[in-house]
């Protein structure tokens, strides 16, 4: 591999599940990920890139929302197959070594209410 091919990589958009922030004007958007920096803390609002639980060939981009012990608050617009079946009273609870992600573009992602918590 070349030098840049360890440090950096460019992966396709994350679509409109994270319109506005990412594919504001374009449906054609990329995302550089580096690949150096080790990830030895994820915060609450950081931005993610992930393999999808469900194609575990793909990735996902998406917004850290809550991490291990919070509380998730259920919008009940906006509710997938996970928190159908797991929210007590509108909220759910991370569990240890586990984040909640969301896309910002709610009605267009495919995130943590759909398969849990990563």
């Amino acid at each position: 591999k070349q030098w840049y091919q360890r440090r950096v990589a460019i992966t396709a958009g994350a679509g409109q599940s994270m319109t506005p922030t990412f594919n504001k004007n374009s449906t054609k958007s990329r995302v550089l990920v580096d690949l150096m920096t080790p990830v030895t803390k994820v915060k609450e609002n950081d931005i993610v890139l992930a393999h999808d639980p469900e194609e575990s060939d793909q990735y996902i981009v998406k917004r850290v929302t809550a991490l291990a012990g919070q509380f998730v608050d259920v919008d009940e617009d906006c509710v997938g197959a996970y928190v159908q079946k797991y929210a007590y009273q509108g909220k759910l609870t991370v569990p240890t070594g586990y984040c909640w992600v969301e896309g910002d573009n709610k009605s267009k992602s495919h995130d943590s209410r759909e398969f849990g918590p990563l």
